[in-house]
């Protein structure tokens, strides 16, 4: 079975702890003994800042953040922000009831994360 969510137009956040990605949520069943395998795909994230911005990715489970994330940093600030393209993949073990699964970003140092192009959260079980 597989489950996907995917995002339309322009996103962004400044926040610097983890907050909801719109339109990236699913609700993978209950099923004692299986994995869900979670992909975050974000294929054109960019950060803008004057610390050398970046973005950090993350799912939650039922509202806890997973403590795989994914993330980006330029390795100085640039004069134009080029694409970073960034792929989460976790396992998420089913459990006796239904969980929500959530995309979660940040920017770090104090940098806003843009997207312009569809992101994506899929789960196969």
């Amino acid at each position: 079975m597989a489950l996907y969510a995917q995002t339309s137009g322009t996103l962004s956040t400044n926040s610097g702890t983890f907050t909801a990605m719109q339109g990236l949520s699913l609700t993978i069943p209950e099923g004692v003994g299986t994995t869900a395998i979670i992909t975050l795909n974000v294929p054109n994230p960019y950060a803008t800042g004057n610390d050398i911005p970046g973005g950090m990715f993350g799912v939650t489970v039922n509202g806890k953040v997973s403590p795989v994330v994914a993330s980006f940093t330029y390795n100085e600030t640039p004069s134009s922000f080029g694409r970073i393209p960034t792929t989460l993949v976790v396992g998420i073990p089913l459990g006796n009831a239904a969980q929500t699964i959530q995309a979660v970003w940040a920017g770090v140092r104090g940098s806003t994360v843009i997207i312009d192009s569809p992101a994506s959260l899929s789960a196969v079980f």
